[in-house]
């Protein structure tokens, strides 16, 4: 054999061998680290009502100086979440046949409260105060869209 093709077969084995490759196994160590990021959130703000009632007040007028008399549907709202927003009140109030209804809205400070209310003329002889019924009510509290903070979870390499 001559040492040309000796040295071509060792050449061959080594190329050869350093292909088939290491079948040794590798340890990818891990761990798990925490990060901050930040999405989009629907809320429905929060509040109370003060006694959670409504209120209305007749208020008379003077028919010799053409003042007609009003009805005053009112309730004090507490915004109480975390952010700021927009309040509505409604309420129905019935007496003898006549309906009317009543429609506040307010833009109420994270913490704040205020009175939401609504007057209506009315005639003489109607919606005398002991034959007033509350038909509804309510509040309708804004839903907004606000950033919030999220602790989120990911595998990095030591």
């Amino acid at each position: 054999m001559s040492i040309k093709k000796l040295f071509l077969g060792i050449i061959t084995a080594l190329i050869l061998g350093s292909c088939a490759g290491d079948n040794s196994t590798t340890t990818r160590k891990t761990r798990t680290e925490s990060y901050i990021d930040y999405e989009n959130k629907e809320v429905t703000l929060t509040y109370s009502v003060e006694n959670n009632k409504m209120y209305y007040q007749r208020t008379a007028g003077n028919p010799l100086f053409n003042e007609n008399p009003r009805l005053q549907a009112y309730c004090t709202v507490t915004n109480t979440s975390g952010h700021d927003g927009t309040f509505e009140f409604y309420a129905t109030l019935s007496s003898q046949g006549s309906v009317l209804q009543f429609k506040s809205s307010k833009y109420i400070k994270a913490g704040e409260s205020v009175q939401l209310s609504e007057n209506k003329v009315i005639n003489h002889y109607s919606f005398d105060e002991q034959t007033i019924e509350v038909d509804a009510w309510g509040i309708i509290p804004e839903t907004k869209t606000v950033i919030v903070e999220v602790v989120k979870y990911r595998e990095v390499e030591n």
